[in-house]
């Protein structure tokens, strides 16, 4: 699978680049964390996604993989994961329309 870029949120005020460890601007320290969730919510979901796959709650890791790529389209490794599970719960035709985003 391809690597995710790594998390970046400039604060608006100060356009500095957030702390990636607190989400802090490292210079008026403002806390950027609602921004980065608006920025990253795929990414979120993915992961939330990936966890409940894992436990075996596919049902739920289908919502937040829907919602993950409808979020952050490029976000590849959320499309393979949602062919898997699609494909695990029986709905052959999402995880084939999965499976085709990820061939482009």
């Amino acid at each position: 699978m391809s690597e995710v870029p790594p998390i970046e949120v400039p604060c608006p005020q100060c356009g500095v680049p957030a702390e990636p460890e607190s989400l802090r601007c490292p210079s008026c320290r403002e806390d950027l964390a609602a921004l980065v969730r608006l920025r990253y919510a795929g990414r979120i979901d993915y992961n939330e996604a990936l966890a409940r796959a894992r436990a075996g709650d596919d049902a739920s890791a289908l919502v937040l993989l829907r919602r993950a790529v409808a979020a952050e389209p490029e976000l590849r490794p959320a499309w393979a994961l949602l062919a898997d599970v699609s494909a695990r719960v029986g709905a052959e035709e999402e995880a084939s329309a999965a499976a085709a985003v990820l061939r482009i």
